[in-house]
């Protein structure tokens, strides 16, 4: 396995751990541990921290695990899914970005928690675009 694919790996197994910690503490955003400078409850327990009755973690949690299974199946299984890491990757940053804009704009706070998720999706979102000859037949 090539040091990308190490890299998607231990970034998608990192972002599904924190999804994971803030589903967890979805129902008592209070109790989040949060570094120095964020303000992880204020976003946490914002109107913006669920869609559609579901935590934003969540479905942060679903996208990571479809991120493993797909990482599993181009990594293991060799069927070569690069378009759909790209839709995926694309897709993360995307309501990422809209995310870290709900907190400039909205909320007025940030939440160190979702920046470190944040960071975790923009380099896998790198990753994917610099590893098509590892994801794909070609």
């Amino acid at each position: 396995m090539s040091a990308r694919a190490k890299a998607l790996f231990v970034l998608i197994i990192f972002g599904f751990l924190v999804s994971l910690y803030l589903t967890l503490k979805a129902h008592h955003p209070e109790s989040v541990a949060c570094s120095i400078g964020g303000a992880c409850e204020t976003v946490l327990s914002s109107r913006y921290a669920w869609l559609f009755g579901v935590s934003v973690a969540v479905w942060g949690l679903i996208w990571y695990a479809a991120g493993l299974i797909l990482a599993y199946l181009a990594f293991f299984k060799r069927t070569y899914p690069w378009f759909y890491f790209l839709v995926w990757s694309v897709g993360g940053v995307v309501f990422s970005l809209y995310l870290l804009g709900l907190e400039a704009f909205k909320i007025h706070a940030y939440c160190t928690w979702c920046l470190s998720s944040l960071a975790a999706v923009v380099i896998i979102f790198l990753l994917t675009l610099t590893s098509r000859k590892e994801l794909t037949n070609d």
